[in-house]
């Protein structure tokens, strides 16, 4: 025990914050490119549950019948050879891309969890241009993940916590 924070149950010296994560890219050359240009991205899960309810019972019961996942972000504008000129040169050719993400995110502590979204085509609208004088000039993207996400890395337990608690039964 080295005295600081040693009694706390979340040690806040481990808490993730925004400037800890990253976001890449796969090129169609199979290369991860880090998008330091991107500054929000964000993957939901969204859970479809049917409504079930058996004769006799009061109760309805949740039933899942599938789930679907998206990632949405938000670039500056800096560079278009990544991601808009795939599309643009796709959707010349009739189709649309799929593009591979991966986002990191870091502890102080050096541990990182990293998550790898497959398969994401675009979703919904994107600002191919979006300029307001004054400002920044971004591009907001958004994607249907189609393929369930792979958790390449994860955060370990911290020590901290699982040790020396004791809950006491009420």
């Amino acid at each position: 025990m080295n005295g600081l924070n040693d009694q706390s149950i979340v040690d806040v010296r481990k808490i993730v914050t925004g400037m800890n994560g990253q976001l890449f890219v796969t090129s169609r050359a199979g290369i991860n490119i880090f998008l330091a240009e991107v500054n929000t991205f964000q993957s939901q899960l969204s859970v479809n549950v049917a409504d079930y309810q058996p004769v006799g019972s009061g109760l309805v019961f949740g039933v899942v019948t599938g789930y679907s996942l998206t990632l949405t972000l938000t670039e500056a504008v800096v560079r278009d050879d990544v991601m808009l000129q795939e599309l643009i040169d796709d959707l010349q050719n009739g189709w649309v891309p799929s593009y591979d993400f991966q986002g990191k995110l870091s502890r102080r502590d050096g541990e990182s969890q990293r998550i790898v979204y497959r398969r994401c085509t675009p979703d919904g609208t994107i600002d191919l241009q979006n300029i307001t004088s004054g400002s920044i000039v971004e591009r907001a993207w958004s994607f249907r993940v189609n393929h369930t996400p792979e958790l390449l890395k994860y955060f370990p337990d911290v020590p901290a916590i699982s040790e020396g608690i004791q809950f006491r039964a009420s």
